[in-house]
């Protein structure tokens, strides 16, 4: 085990070298999984890591640097920099970010309909009795059939984030253990039969500090009053930043929290998306008088695209629905504005819309 741990200390620091003086890493590492171009860590260099993990390494957002496996658990502040562990992909909620392996997938947890997966890791909606390595939950509604569940045994590891499950640990039975600690002001729990596992993910778990996706908003998502960067030529996007947010109303907010927007999701996509969601939204007709100014409540997508020009926002309320370009100007939602964002995780934490019909995208889509 000391040899797995200095194996890992060794290559994270070399890692920290890297993001210092070349692309930031974790943008590296989220382009390269994107489905297009997905490529998975091997099963065993993945279990080698867990391993050490479970010897007290932590994965963290900035520095790659490991640290005591106790010092999260107090949500402790890190900056949205680099720092991510090919293999491991950040899931935040709420401001609050936990390191999960990629071949996760997601659903909901318990404080809404539906604490099971239902997205697998490519992002396509789960059917029948597939099994997945694993999955991250939010306390969204994952269905409006809701049964009250009670599982002594899981079928598969999960992590849940903001679930209103008391603090502590349950023994369920077949050597399955659910430990919830309290992080920055939300909950997060890990179900494992793996005890090392459930250590280096529980130890993951911090506040994110920065970024393009702010961790609440006191009104819905807008475009900047004018897109940054210099110049008014053509704009070749290079990424987009998806943050997904939803009232305080049904985004799963914790008692104590005021802000009326709450930030569920956030994942950087490459540059084709990008490209596609522009393009889409060119062709998309204006709004017009059906415009929806000043509107509120409901769920809605910032998009976030950096490129050659700076830096340009894309707005989507799915209440109205619309989506409004980076001057502001509100076209129709369509399926082909949507396919570029609407991918992995999303799918699992936004309601369709019966005004826009995409299926298989988004819960209830």
């Amino acid at each position: 085990m000391r040899d797995l741990e200095q194996l890992l200390r060794d290559e994270l620091t070399r890692l920290a070298g890297e993001a210092r003086t070349a692309v930031p890493l974790a943008e590296r590492v989220r382009a390269a999984r994107r489905r297009r171009t997905r490529a998975w860590l091997g099963a065993a260099a993945a279990a080698v890591v867990l391993a050490v993990g479970g010897a007290g390494v932590a994965l963290h957002r900035v520095g790659v640097e490991p640290v005591d496996s106790g010092a999260t658990s107090s949500g402790a502040a890190t900056d949205a920099g680099t720092g991510a562990l090919l293999g491991f992909r950040l899931e935040v909620w709420h401001g609050i970010g936990v390191y999960v392996p990629a071949t996760w997938g997601w659903g909901g947890a318990p404080g809404a309909c539906g604490a099971m997966p239902t997205v697998g890791a490519d992002g396509h909606r789960l059917s029948g009795d597939e099994v997945l390595a694993g999955y991250v939950g939010r306390p969204i509604a994952q269905t409006s059939h809701c049964r009250v569940t009670d599982p002594t045994e899981p079928l598969t590891p999960y992590v849940w984030l903001g679930a209103d499950v008391p603090v502590g640990a349950r023994r369920l039975g077949g050597g399955w253990v659910q430990e919830t600690r309290r992080v920055g002001g939300t909950t997060v729990t890990v179900g494992t039969q793996d005890a090392g596992e459930r250590r280096s993910l529980l130890a993951s778990a911090h506040v994110v500090v920065g970024g393009p996706c702010a961790a609440s908003l006191p009104d819905p998502p807008s475009v900047a009053a004018k897109p940054s960067g210099q110049g008014s030529g053509h704009f070749e996007p290079t990424s987009m930043t998806v943050c997904a947010y939803a009232s305080s109303s049904s985004a799963g907010s914790s008692p104590e929290s005021s802000a009326p927007y709450e930030l569920l999701y956030e994942e950087q996509l490459a540059a084709g998306p990008a490209k596609q969601l522009v393009a889409a939204v060119a062709a998309a007709a204006p709004m017009g008088e059906h415009s929806c100014f000043g509107a509120s409540g409901g769920e809605w997508a910032l998009l976030h695209l950096e490129g050659s020009d700076g830096s340009r926002d894309y707005v989507v309320d799915l209440s109205c629905p619309s989506i409004a370009d980076p001057s502001g100007l509100q076209h129709e939602l369509t399926s082909a504005d949507m396919l570029p964002w609407a991918v992995d995780g999303v799918n699992a934490v936004l309601h369709g819309s019966p005004l826009v019909d995409v299926p298989g995208h988004l819960i209830g889509g």
